[in-house]
């Protein structure tokens, strides 16, 4: 398997790197920035930052700019930022108008055009007090009162000037100048004149002291100045200042930034001289620096809108813009890098001295693993379709084909390498520069490789599977929790523990062949989707998805980097420590930073509550909310002030009153909703955890009541109860007022009865009338004077039967309507005979009626028949007739009898009635009206009588119909 090697002298590029950079943000109008001239930037106490710009005056949160003005401002833009008592935001304008910021708007606190002139003045506050610097003169103003007060005459014109101690010192036309705490009295700094005319006079102060700048606008040169005792000293001005103005200063770290025309340069001031130690942002012009509470730098410039620094611990090297796409990474000393990138190159970079020297290999496709020979000279370089050893001293190449495209290259010794590719693992054997033979240790797809030193043993991440070999290369399979450990990245840290980034999965140590621990996002991970990893010591570095973070497996603790500190990239290749310094390449290019001071120590600013909306309807902000049971959805909006502020932060909410634990909210999400609560009280805490242990904030509250549906109500239960109690008390009393009824209509029933056969005895007994009796005794005895004793005999014969009958039906409660035609028959008779056969009657049932299985009530149409004999026949001397017929009413299923006579009516028979000496109403009619009630008492189907009157043509009385509808009991 041996294959020639060819040497060749590499065609190299020795450059200087432009010195690193701290990572920068730079925010231009693409990012929402609403301009891109700004004067100054001012963070106030809640965290805003507050940015002066040729448009206006702006505030930003961390995600958006808001833009504040007044109706009687005369023109856009504003200036000189300060924070004024009550911590409110003062600014002012050219034309002389004084602003400051109170309940989230813009008040004009005074005008003052005719002192400024249209000259852009400074001001400051000093003993609760506005001093306002302008050219003509310094007037001092009442907070309160708006009171102007002058304090020095129109004589000199003033320029800078600055606060110091208890006095303020500022130039004249040719005199520096400083007053008491008063005003009361001015004088000057020493004996000393100056010419001032037509300059440019800055002063800052630096290092407990004050300087003072002079640009001369004609000529372009500096002239500097520091204060000592009662005298200002003139120092040498750096030569990187010709014609550069000094805008602002800002002191950090004991070092002092200018802003300047060209940027921001930084300086010393050691040994009577300032030494220049780096720049920033060369080409911008900068008009501020500051520094906010999270120790990020905010940067304003004059065309180029906004600049954040926000680690300067994190830097990024300068690279050549053809190696700074970096795909492997591996350390060659404690200073020097070998850098691979994505298109052929390879890089020696000497990280001190900011050498580089690059190197345009053969193949112009990606490096993807470098691995550098600590026992020789020998860099083994593979790349997706080439591979070579480079020997750092001779800088020759050697090409060979067997070990293209690794997925990393793992040092064993000072001869063999782990080797791991899309389809074996092997380990190679060189002598030198020449591959001797290589030995397959695995046949399947693999994705990484480590080599412990210590136990000497080798790891390989396999597609399926995760194996550990000895030294003779025999295999045995590690899992976690009896599932395969799919890896990425392998390091060891000083302990002996091997570290695993996974795919899902975490982190994962393992010793002694068995893992024995886990990090995942339970326990301190950001994701556990992790990449690369790189063991320090005790320390391991870990690249998520998320951040980069330090584990200390000792003390168990993360610290962590994320995009607010400045990483620009998770996509980071490799990771390499030098020293107190650590080394990341990705694609955006090589950065460093400095392990000891890049992390923060955090200080959270606590959130506030932006909006809350019920039913998708905005309200008011309060920590109480009374709700109706109708309300189904509550929404709760936050936010916290600062620059990527929820970057390192996690949002942690509750409802009490439903679960007591703590839940964590969704990344860049700043809102909380709740559909369908149910009735009740809660108390909603949301709360900000940071990412270093410990660190929260105290949890606000806001509490939530849910009223109940008007039934649920204790009032409503309540009134139920008062309600439910006194329908069962109506119950009952009812249930006994209908028993007492029953009661009292049994006893009714009974006296009814009573009654009842009362009426029938009363009925017969009426039936039975003597005028009746009497008749037929007269009847029989007439047959008897008139010796017709077989007449008399059959005539008492028949009266003894109609009696017996009569008796024998009042003993029961209804007849079949076959006796009751008999008994009819059977009075009929007799009274025919009595009228001495003047009396024609006739008895007709239809077809359809069965009389002997029809039962009727008992002497019910005997009385009708009675009375119309009685009333109607009786009067007329022949020719009577009497006509009852039985027939069926289909509709009401009720048997129909008709009584009809040709009487002399009802009108006349009254007639005659009324005649009579002695009136009284007739016992039997009134005993069957009575028994007609009785009979109807109760019953559904009733029985009914209808009496009409008939007439001829010429409307003479010819008679009466008594028509009776009775129910009938079919048997």
């Amino acid at each position: 398997m041996f294959k020639k090697i060819v040497h060749i002298f590499l065609f190299l590029v020795v450059a200087k790197v432009f010195a690193q950079h701290p990572v920068s943000i730079h925010l231009t109008e693409k990012d929402g920035l609403p301009d891109i001239e700004f004067y100054d930037v001012l963070e106030d106490n809640k965290g805003f930052i507050w940015l002066a710009a040729d448009k206006g005056l702006y505030r930003y949160d961390g995600k958006t700019f808001k833009n504040y003005s007044h109706p009687d401002k005369r023109g856009l833009s504003v200036f000189g930022l300060q924070l004024g008592p009550k911590g409110r935001v003062w600014c002012n304008n050219i034309s002389g108008q004084y602003f400051y910021i109170e309940n989230d708007g813009l008040v004009l606190f005074t005008d003052l055009k005719t002192y400024t002139k249209g000259q852009l003045a400074m001001f400051s506050f000093y003993n609760g007090k506005l001093i306002l610097l302008s050219s003509p003169q310094l007037l001092e103003i009442e907070i309160e009162t708006k009171k102007i007060s002058l304090k020095t005459d129109k004589s000199n014109w003033y320029g800078a000037y600055v606060k110091y101690n208890d006095t303020i010192i500022c130039t004249t036309n040719n005199n520096i100048k400083y007053f008491n705490t008063d005003f009361s009295k001015a004088k000057n700094y020493g004996k000393t004149e100056y010419d001032f005319t037509d300059k440019r006079t800055v002063f800052f102060k630096y290092k407990n002291d004050v300087f003072l700048t002079v640009f001369n606008n004609s000529t372009g040169n500096h002239s500097f100045f520091i204060r000592k005792g009662k005298e200002f000293y003139k120092i040498p001005a750096p030569k990187r200042l010709e014609n550069n103005r000094v805008i602002t200063s800002f002191e950090n770290n004991d070092l002092l930034w200018l802003c300047t025309d060209d940027g921001l340069l930084v300086y010393d001031y050691y040994k009577g001289k300032l030494e220049y130690k780096t720049s920033y942002f060369k080409g911008s012009l900068i008009t501020k620096v500051i520094k906010d509470r999270n120790d990020n730098f905010w940067f304003t410039s004059l065309r180029n809108g906004v600049f954040i620094m926000p680690n300067i611990h994190l830097q990024q090297f300068n690279l050549p813009e053809r190696v700074s796409n970096i795909s492997c990474v591996d350390k060659i000393n404690e200073h020097t890098l070998a850098l691979g990138s994505t298109n052929g190159y390879l890089s020696i970079f000497d990280t001190k001295t900011q050498e580089i020297d690059t190197i345009q290999l053969k193949s112009k496709r990606k490096v993807s693993s470098i691995c550098n020979n600590i026992y020789n000279d020998l860099v083994y370089i593979s790349q997706d379709d080439a591979s070579l050893t480079y020997n750092k001293k001779t800088k020759k190449q050697g090409y060979q084909k067997q070990f293209i495209n690794a997925k990393n290259l793992s040092l064993i010794d000072e001869t063999r390498v782990l080797y791991p590719t899309f389809s074996h693992a092997y380990v190679l054997d060189f002598n030198n520069d020449e591959l001797l033979n290589d030995i397959r240790i695995g046949s399947r797809r693999a994705y990484t490789s480590y080599y412990s030193k210590k136990t000497k043993k080798s790891y390989i991440g396999y597609v399926d599977d995760f194996e550990m070999y000895d030294e003779a290369f025999n295999a045995s399979i590690i899992r976690f929790n009896n599932n395969p450990i799919f890896a990425i990245d392998i390091d060891e840290t000083s302990d002996g523990t091997v570290w695993v980034s996974t795919f899902n999965n975490g982190l994962i140590g393992i010793k002694n062949g068995k893992a024995i621990a886990n990090y995942s996002v339970k326990n301190g991970l950001l994701s556990n989707q992790t990449s690369t990893i790189k063991a320090d010591g005790d320390y391991l570095w870990i690249v998520t998805d998320e951040g980069i973070q330090l584990l200390d497996t000792q003390t168990k603790t993360f610290r962590v980097l994320t995009k607010k500190d400045g990483i620009t990239s998770f996509n980071i290749s490799d990771i390499a420590i030098l020293n107190d310094k650590v080394c990341f390449g990705s694609n955006k290019g090589l950065f460093q930073l400095d392990k000891k001071k890049v992390f923060k120590t955090q200080s959270l600013l606590d959130f506030y509550f932006t909006n809350v909306l019920v039913e998708d309807e905005f309200v008011a902000i309060q920590t109480v909310y009374d709700l109706g049971s109708d309300v189904n959805k509550i929404q709760f909006q936050f936010h916290t002030n600062g620059f990527l502020a929820e970057e390192d932060i996690q949002y942690q909410y509750r409802l009490l009153g439903a679960s007591d634990t703590w839940t964590n909210v969704a990344k860049n999400t700043q809102q909380i909703t709740f559909n369908s609560l149910s009735a009740g009280t809660y108390n909603f805490q949301l709360k900000v955890v940071g990412n270093q242990v410990g660190i929260e904030t105290p949890a606000k509250t806001i509490k939530i009541k849910i009223n109940q549906l008007f039934y649920k109500e204790w009032w409503f239960m309540m009134c139920f109860a008062i309600l439910i109690g006194l329908l069962i008390v109506l119950y009952y009393r009812n249930k006994l007022r209908i028993k007492e009824s029953e009661k009292q209509q049994q006893l009714e029933k009974v006296a009814k009865e009573s009654e009842l056969v009362f009426l029938k005895l009363e009925n017969l007994r009426s039936q039975m009338n003597p005028h009746f009796i009497f008749n037929a005794l007269n009847s029989i005895q007439d047959y008897i004077l008139l010796n017709q004793k077989n007449l008399a005999g059959e005539y008492l014969g028949k009266f003894a039967d109609l009696i017996r009958m009569y008796l024998n039906h009042s003993t029961k409660g209804s007849i079949l309507l076959s006796e009751e035609i008999e008994a009819l028959s059977q009075y009929l008779e007799l009274e025919k005979l009595r009228f001495e056969d003047t009396l024609h009657y006739q008895i007709n049932v239809t077809n359809e009626i069965d009389h002997d299985s029809i039962e009727i009530p008992t002497m019910l149409i005997q009385p009708y028949v009675e009375n119309a004999i009685k009333h109607g026949l009786l009067q007329k001397r022949d020719d009577r007739k009497l006509k009852i017929s039985f027939s069926l009413e289909k509709e009401e299923q009720n048997l129909l009898c008709e009584v009809t006579d040709n009487g002399i009516g009802r009108a006349k028979a009254s007639v005659l009635k009324a005649k009579r000496t002695r009136v009284h109403e007739s016992f039997a009619s009134k005993a069957t009206n009575d028994r007609l009630e009785l009979l109807n008492y109760g019953k559904e189907y009733k029985t009914s009588v209808v009496i009409n009157d008939l007439y001829s043509k010429e409307n003479t009385p010819i008679g009466t119909q008594v028509l009776i509808s009775i129910p009938y009991i079919k048997r």
